[in-house]
């Protein structure tokens, strides 16, 4: 397979500014390491430093702890005491601690599994030396991406190593109730929040009370996951705008004078849960979170997970934010604070930020070699139905598309020899990827036949074994392609447009962006897209596109496709696997949804469909399995009116708009139909290698 030169130049960072902070740990003492004196900058400088039962005070006695519960004593006819008793046993529940020596010993203990299992903790130096300069005046929020339980664990390794005081982190109850390891989290200043209190004035009270006096008084960082959750598909997750709106409303109120805020991006070479995410987007319930099922999970740090990533981006002022759309926070200076309410304005503005936060977190991230080898992978699965491919020409094309995705804005850590980085990314995930005697590169099974699952647990539909063994590790691999997609998706959506023009082949500008627009709407949810950057997004990949010789500009202004054939093909298949899950979302809506009809039948019906493409050929990669995947399509298909969605009580219900649905069905047929390979190939004969993989 031949090479295509890239030309032009490009802007993308470098890894210069990382450095590895366990390579110090490979030679000196860890003991002397993490007894150290250690004086950690604080968020606010001068703020006197508070603990965690001063924070509890202060909830327990605010004004507007004293209002609701005068509020709720009348409504429900309950004394006051009655009310502070149950606020001071929630306070109990979400409150952190601040154990140092239980930091230092768990330090220890971090310290010692990172050097068994990871080959490098890298961490960009100069981001991190520039955010502590811009510590000490004003609160701090760390927003950093979720894409692993370790996230947890290494932002307060990170800070613990770098002197900034251990951040009090928003963490799901459902680690409370795990028998030492809540205790655990708690002392290392975790503080727990429910995962729906939206009903319960009572606790959203006392928790976003909470919140606001870490913000005011604590000294230091708080941190939560904006997208609410791990991202089982390795893509950024919309975000979520509740805790958030929390965190920033003693600003808004004008309680403070700013908040900055840390979009932080870490990047993992090969996860610990890739296996686990891969059942549970096919549908299998995720493990209950436990001690046990912690110390099991014990027994995967055999094995090796390469190099991990962090990054802290630039912080923003949220009050140079607010400057910058025009917006001022007088309206809440003519009542009592505890009486304030944020505006639906503040809640819009809440929502940009939130979507500036996640775009900033997908721009730092870091690629490692094996998220260009899963895409050249899985391109020539899709191209010539196949995985087979020598070492060599895996090489040769990682070495290109590197050239081409670095034009894209991305950070690749490759540096050196091509080979020598593509056989350490191989070794890593030899758990998935098999590295032939003949030089050959192979697919493995990992899935175990047989595997019991609880039907009734199933969130979706009960998919074949045969189905399961092909599917699983074609999910895992699909996990390393998705963290490209936030630099291919743009220039991606315009090449497929461009790719079912007038007989001429040539449009105009003008008439291009609606059409990216159409689709964009419809990946929007898949991709974190916010409609205001739509322009700005179309004529950055209009450029970059111009720069890889996708998109030419013609004599008479107009644009058409390059010469660059090979690329053309990639960008397209990248975005089939979703196109072909919302198609089959589409047909079953068609189908089932003539009346109201619950969110998990038509994504178990969707899910059925998708299986059947599969063994025909009518679908030509698993990853439209995806239960995330068919869910963004369910809000997409919302947002642009092809179904209503209804709320009864605790059920949500689909009814399809059947006119709409059958102008967007159509479309997607049209996409579907144009992504770059040439035949259909057969689902059964797709070659994995045997081994024995291990239980689920």
């Amino acid at each position: 397979m031949s090479t295509h030169k890239v030309t032009g130049t490009s802007s993308f960072r470098n890894m210069n500014s990382f450095s590895d902070i366990l390579e110090e740990r490979r030679h000196s003492s860890d003991v002397a390491w993490i007894t150290r004196e250690w004086n950690p900058i604080r968020t606010v400088r001068d703020a006197q430093a508070t603990n965690p039962i001063d924070v509890r005070k202060a909830v327990l006695n605010s004004m507007r702890i004293k209002e609701v519960i005068k509020e709720l004593s009348q409504e429900r006819g309950i004394a006051p005491e009655v009310l502070y008793k149950e606020v001071e046993e929630q306070l109990t529940e979400i409150g952190h601690n601040r154990q140092i020596s239980i930091v230092r010993w768990i330090g220890l203990f971090v310290t010692k599994v990172l050097k068994k299992t990871c080959s490098n903790l890298m961490v960009n130096e100069e981001a991190i030396s520039k955010l502590k300069s811009s510590m000490g005046n004003t609160p701090v929020i760390f927003a950093p991406s979720h894409r692993s339980y370790a996230d947890f664990i290494l932002m307060a390794y990170i800070c613990f190593h770098y002197s900034i005081e251990i951040p009090c982190v928003a963490a799901g109850v459902d680690f409370m109730a795990m028998w030492l390891m809540g205790t655990l989290l708690r002392d290392c200043c975790a503080f727990f929040m429910r995962r729906q209190f939206s009903g319960d004035k009572l606790y959203y009270t006392v928790f976003s009370e909470y919140v606001q006096t870490l913000i005011c008084q604590g000294t230091a960082p708080v941190e939560f996951f904006i997208e609410g959750t791990r991202s089982r598909s390795a893509k950024s997750l919309v975000p979520k705008f509740g805790f958030l709106s929390m965190a920033l409303e003693p600003f808004l109120t004008g309680q403070i004078p700013d908040v900055l805020v840390v979009p932080i991006n870490i990047s993992y070479d090969r996860i610990l849960e890739e296996k686990l995410f891969s059942y549970e987007l096919l549908g299998v319930p995720k493990p209950r979170e436990s001690t046990s099922g912690l110390i099991k999970a014990l027994n995967a740090l055999d094995e090796k997970y390469g190099k991990i990533y962090a990054d802290f981006g630039e912080a923003i002022s949220v009050r140079d934010f607010l400057k910058s759309h025009m917006f001022q926070r007088s309206s809440h200076s003519m009542g009592p604070i505890h009486l304030q309410s944020l505006s639906d304005q503040e809640m819009s503005m809440i929502r940009i930020l939130s979507h500036q936060i996640v775009r900033s977190q997908q721009q730092i991230s870091v690629l490692s070699p094996f998220h260009l080898v899963a895409v050249i992978l899985n391109n020539n699965l899709l191209t010539n139905g196949t995985f087979d491919m020598q070492l060599s020409e895996l090489v040769k094309e990682v070495a290109w598309f590197r050239s081409v995705i670095e034009m894209f804005g991305a950070t690749v850590d490759i540096s050196g020899d091509v080979e020598i980085c593509v056989r350490e990314a191989l070794h890593v995930h030899k758990s998935l990827i098999t590295l032939l005697p003949d030089g050959g590169v192979q697919l493995k099974a990992v899935h175990t036949p047989g595997t019991k699952v609880d039907v009734s647990r199933l969130k979706g539909h009960a998919l074949l074994d045969d189905t399961m063994n092909r599917a699983v590790p074609l999910l895992m691999l699909q996990h390393y392609v998705n963290p490209t997609l936030h630099f291919l998706a743009n220039p991606a959506m315009i090449t497929t447009v461009m790719q079912h023009l007038e007989p001429s082949g040539e449009i105009s500008r003008d008439n291009l962006f609606p059409r990216y627009q159409l689709v964009r709407g419809m990946l929007s949810h898949e991709f974190v897209m916010h409609k205001t950057w739509e322009e700005k997004d179309f004529d950055e990949a209009l450029r970059v596109l111009d720069l890889v010789n996708i998109v030419e500009t013609t004599s008479a202004g107009l644009l058409s496709l390059g010469n660059h054939r090979k690329l053309q093909v990639l960008l397209c298949n990248v975005l089939h696997p979703f196109f072909a899950g919302y198609l089959a979302l589409s047909q079953t809506l068609a189908q089932v949804c003539g009346e109201a009809r619950p969110e998990r039948l038509v994504l178990c019906e969707a899910q059925r469909r998708v299986e059947m493409g599969l063994k025909s050929g009518e679908v030509s990669h698993p990853a439209a399995l995806s239960l995330d995947g068919l869910s963004c399509g369910l809000q997409a298909l919302v947002s642009v009116g092809a179904i209503h969605k209804i709320r009864r009580g605790e059920e949500v219900l689909y009814v399809a708009n059947l006119k709409e649905l059958k102008v967007v069905t159509e479309h997607l047929e049209t996409l579907v139909a144009l992504h770059g390979m040439d035949h259909k190939w057969s689902w059964q004969q797709l070659e994995l290698h045997q081994s024995l993989p291990a239980k689920l």
